[in-house]
């Protein structure tokens, strides 16, 4: 019975996991559609960057993009729990076209997309566990 419920958290985990999924690339469009309308947008910075952050279930996802498309995202748990590892990997998983798989560092929470123009990490961050991705 333990089992059968765990598996049960870990599907119903990882399909919400994907469901707030968006590549990194994705038009603003294409962002507004993984994760709704921005909770708030900044005006872009001295380098062009805007930075819009979005509220989707149990995250607060942060997108920045350069010329409307997204370069790097955030996502951190409004609950404040660690992020497992199943919903990690559905996250990349998202984050990837077909042909880019992520490569994890096994010493440290750290990725690279196999074609090294993407990273991903976790890091705490104001006391919030955080995953991020950034192109390179």
């Amino acid at each position: 019975m333990r089992y059968f419920l765990l598996s049960i958290v870990l599907v119903v985990t990882m399909s919400f996991a994907s469901s707030v999924s968006a590549k990194i690339g994705d038009n603003e469009e294409q962002i507004a559609e993984a994760f709704g309308k921005p909770v708030r947008s900044k005006f872009p910075d001295k380098r062009g960057i805007t930075t819009n952050t979005y509220q989707k279930g149990d995250y607060m996802i942060l997108v920045q993009f350069l010329k409307h498309l997204s370069i790097a995202e955030s996502y951190t748990r409004v609950d404040q729990r660690e992020f497992s590892e199943a919903e990690l990997n559905t996250f990349l998983e998202g984050k990837s076209y077909s042909s880019h798989e992520w490569i994890k560092d096994p010493n440290k929470m750290e990725w690279v997309r196999i074609d090294r123009h993407a990273r991903a990490w976790c890091e705490t961050i104001s006391g919030r566990p955080t995953f991020l991705i950034e192109v390179q």
